[in-house]
């Protein structure tokens, strides 16, 4: 059977870790959880809790990590999907790796993002984000890699995993709209500082419109974030 590596690329604040769970509860999925988070945190020196057991138990080697994403897939399963940040990225990365995946962009609105980042997280550099990132990567793709956006998933969970399966050339799974409570094995360790809600949930969360009011000092940021947000936005997948 052939084997499909699935790398979904998100900034934070976003639905990534919720689609890494809908993903797990396939039967024939492995999933991997930021596998440059450690490698982010010694490039960047972010003071994120739990940064030295972070390091101490995941590799720092960006070539390594890639070499692995690219190996065989674990447990004897075909489908990998891997949960990717993408302000993790190494800047300098020509991003031809990518090139080993079906690669796949997750975006949500930039006044969601920052109204929620700036809650636990100081924000100097648009580079935290992932937007640019995001950008980046879909112009190495030629424009012609998946955009989904968090809205429309949480609007329609079946219907936007049954476009995206089909992309991917799998078969949709009703599992993939519930799972259980609780931390699952691939879950990275710092999930006990992030991942409370989730491990709470047992389903897709109901999507609430919220009026987002961002601070001044934000500006600038906001506005270069919603430039690559909207260009982006535009080539998202839709549903029939």
């Amino acid at each position: 059977m052939k084997s499909i590596r699935i790398a979904m690329w998100s900034g934070p604040r976003n639905i990534s870790t919720t689609m890494m769970r809908s993903f797990s509860s396939r039967y024939d999925t492995y999933v991997t959880d930021e596998p440059f988070y450690a490698y982010y945190l010694k490039r960047s020196g972010a003071t994120h809790p739990g940064y030295e057991e972070i390091l101490e138990s995941n590799t720092t080697d960006y070539d390594h990590i890639i070499n692995s994403l690219i190996n065989h897939i674990p447990d004897n399963k075909y489908v990998w999907y891997q949960k990717h940040m993408a302000h993790h990225l190494d800047p300098n990365d020509n991003l031809k790796w990518t090139d080993n995946f079906m690669n796949c962009l997750l975006i949500r609105d930039p006044n969601h993002v920052i109204a929620s980042y700036v809650n636990k997280n100081d924000l100097v550099n648009i580079d935290e984000l992932g937007y640019p990132q995001m950008l980046k990567l879909f112009q190495h793709h030629d424009n012609q890699i998946p955009v989904v956006d968090a809205k429309d998933i949480l609007l329609n969970p079946e219907g936007m995993l049954r476009q995206l399966c089909s992309l991917f050339d799998i078969v949709f799974e009703e599992t993939m709209l519930s799972w259980d409570k609780g931390p699952h094995p691939q879950d990275g360790i710092w999930g006990k500082y992030w991942y409370d809600k989730l491990w709470e949930s047992t389903t897709f969360s109901l999507y609430e419109k919220k009026e987002s009011i961002i601070d001044d000092t934000y500006k600038d940021i906001l506005d270069k974030c919603i430039q690559i947000y909207d260009e982006l936005y535009q080539y998202r997948i839709q549903l029939a």
